[in-house]
């Protein structure tokens, strides 16, 4: 497997990732497919983007100060990870907690310390806002807001409780975990010589890695993310997502300006793929980011975390 460059991007914030490239050949831009279970390992947990058939809770809504659901009960009924749309209320920590598939599947057991440990209160209340200095419409930050990290659990668990909390599919997430680090939180990324780049304390004299964690966040775009994304495996997978979220909800703004690659649609609420491939490149649907929307896809259909070894 090679490894996939990433982009430098200089405009509003790049969220950028080295990862793990693979697999080639995959369908053009589409509808997220609805994932089927299978046998083997993996946990229970699909993905679809129909209504589930355990109906997603009046859950908190996304602005400041909605209502919390009411705690779900363990064991109520799968919850199939739909994707919510733009405007939806998602669900609240506690039912997606409460609707994680356990069990031991954990091919990264080397995940475990950071698996286990979650941001500090002060950690959490000194990330920097979402706003127009990053080029996000200051909604935004009503998401950044609802980033806890809060949740232990095997690296799967993690996972699900991340694309529940954000109403994305789960094998999506599963997916691009693949690509960026096939599932290690100990992922390093981006190397560079320019040390005021560097994360502190990670500069050994001549270079340093930018971009941590199973997601790979970059420190040169959230530097107010360290050292949880290094150090806290759901911190740095919902810290993505709910960038990821921003995006889908349309208020990633500055890609209002970016042109697209003929045949894609400009920026608009409700393109989770573009949003994804925004997270790669910094840009929308640009080749950069096609060229990534295709591995994840790619990584989807062949569940690859299914795959004997992996």
């Amino acid at each position: 497997m090679s490894t996939l460059v990433r982009r430098r991007w200089p405009a509003a914030p790049a969220l950028p990732l080295v990862a793990v490239a693979l697999l080639a050949g995959c369908a053009q831009q589409a509808a997220i497919p609805t994932g089927t279970p299978g046998t083997g390992p993996s946990p229970v947990g699909t993905q679809s983007t129909a209504s589930p058939s355990t109906p997603a809770p009046p859950a908190s809504s996304p602005a400041p100060g909605g209502s919390s659901s009411p705690t779900a009960t363990a064991g109520s009924g799968q919850y199939t990870f739909p994707l919510l749309p733009p405007g939806a209320p998602l669900p609240s920590e506690a039912f997606c907690a409460a609707h994680v598939q356990r069990s031991s599947f954990e091919p990264r057991p080397e995940n475990a310390a950071a698996n286990a440990r979650v941001p500090t209160s002060a950690q959490i209340a000194g990330l920097s806002p979402w706003n127009e200095a990053i080029g996000q419409d200051p909604k935004a930050d009503q998401l950044r807001q609802q980033i806890t990290g809060d949740f232990t659990g095997t690296t799967d668990e993690i996972l699900q409780w991340v694309a529940c909390k954000w109403g994305v599919p789960v094998d999506v997430v599963r997916a691009q975990a693949v690509i960026e680090s096939y599932w290690r939180q100990s992922q390093q990324g981006d190397a560079t010589t320019t040390q005021s780049e560097c994360p502190p304390g990670t500069w050994n004299g001549s270079s340093c890695y930018q971009s941590y964690g199973i997601l790979q966040i970059k420190y040169l775009y959230f530097a107010s993310a360290w050292p949880m994304s290094r150090d806290d495996t759901a911190f740095n997978a919902e810290y993505v997502y709910g960038m990821i979220r921003a995006c889908y909800e349309g208020w990633t703004t500055y890609l209002s300006e970016r042109t697209p690659l003929p045949g894609y649609a400009p920026y608009k609420a409700g393109d989770l793929w573009g949003c994804l491939g925004r997270w790669y490149s910094g840009g929308w649907y640009d080749q950069g980011a096609i060229d990534y929307i295709t591995r994840v896809k790619a990584a989807d259909s062949q569940k690859v975390w299914r795959s004997p070894g992996f």
